[in-house]
């Protein structure tokens, strides 16, 4: 007990760190100080405004180029995807179902239904179709494909579709959200551990800012591996100029890394995450007793770290 009490006032002391503290601070890779990689203040200010005349864009069923993905629109049927679609400049026609908010893409849904398995699938069956989709994983049990929709679902708002840092609300935030793609320079220094620790703990767990908060009390401990094996599977991708690039990124993270040392599946055996996962059972609200986050959930589409082991190479 007298461990875990000092576990919470240590947590309690780095929650306590201001925001501008924390953007003085330079963050760490490899045990050494690096400058972190994050948009500029311009850029940010221009993606808030793309997304917001995206936005409403969509509402009218007007084609453009989505998140800055000039492919996006003509995978996903925003705006209005016919046979006289440019598939070289991805051009659009605009107006479908003009005022509805509806777009093509509600009738490839209802076409789906028809023809794909349904139900619980629907989702990843559905984003699949414009998003990259993986049949092998950089981190042994875990899935990136189950990854990116966690990312999709509480990621892009703030580090943005491609994972740049450059979401709409990553203008507010101080310091700015890191760059997740820049790998050689920064990311692919960091473990595996690293990552889950913030992901799970927040900024505050690695004693940076609480601008990034903590997932731990919403994903399960695999969803959080999969969301990793989700951006090890974007390190160092290139610009996005075609349907290829943008379905197929070719990542630089090694799996042989020291980086990539600690899985979900030997998690269990290792000294450091048990370490890391002591701070973060003691820090998340909720926990005491019986209930802990730590341990595997079924549900969904979420499988075992052994049953993700089988199905990606």
């Amino acid at each position: 007990m007298n461990a875990k009490w000092l576990v919470l006032l240590v947590a309690a002391l780095f929650a306590m760190v201001p925001a501008a503290m924390a953007a003085e601070k330079r963050c760490k890779a490899a045990g050494e100080k690096v400058e972190c990689p994050t948009q500029t203040k311009e850029s940010l200010e221009k993606a808030r405004e793309n997304y917001g005349k995206e936005a409403m864009d969509m509402l009218r069923g007007a084609g453009g180029s989505t998140y800055g993905i000039a492919p996006f629109d003509y995978l996903t049927g925003v705006g209005k995807r016919s046979s006289k679609a440019n598939t070289k400049t991805f051009e659009v026609e605009s107006g479908y179902a003009k005022g509805t908010g509806k777009t093509e893409m509600w009738d490839r849904y209802d076409k789906m239904k028809k023809t794909q398995a349904f139900g619980e699938n629907a989702y990843n069956l559905w984003t699949n179709a414009w998003s990259p989709s993986f049949k092998t994983s950089l981190v042994p049990g875990a899935n990136p494909n189950e990854g990116k929709q966690w990312f999709y679902t509480y990621c892009v708002a703030c580090h943005g579709w491609l994972l740049h840092g450059d979401g709409p609300n990553a203008i507010l935030l101080d310091p700015y959200p890191r760059n997740l793609t820049a790998g050689a320079e920064y990311m692919n220094k960091k473990t595996n551990v690293e990552l889950f620790t913030v992901i799970k703990g927040g900024g505050t767990a690695v004693e940076l800012s609480d601008a990034m908060p903590a997932w731990g009390n919403l994903l399960q401990d695999q969803d959080i591996w999969n969301v990793i094996a989700w951006i090890r599977a974007n390190a160092d991708t290139k610009p996005i100029t075609s349907v290829a690039d943008y379905l197929a990124p070719q990542s630089s993270f090694d799996p042989k890394s020291a980086a990539n040392a600690v899985t979900p599946l030997n998690a269990a055996n290792s000294a450091e995450f048990k370490e890391a996962q002591e701070m973060l059972e003691a820090s998340l609200a909720g926990r005491g007793g019986d209930l802990k986050g730590a341990g595997f959930v079924d549900g969904g589409l979420r499988k075992t770290a052994e049953e993700e082991a089988k199905r990606m190479k």
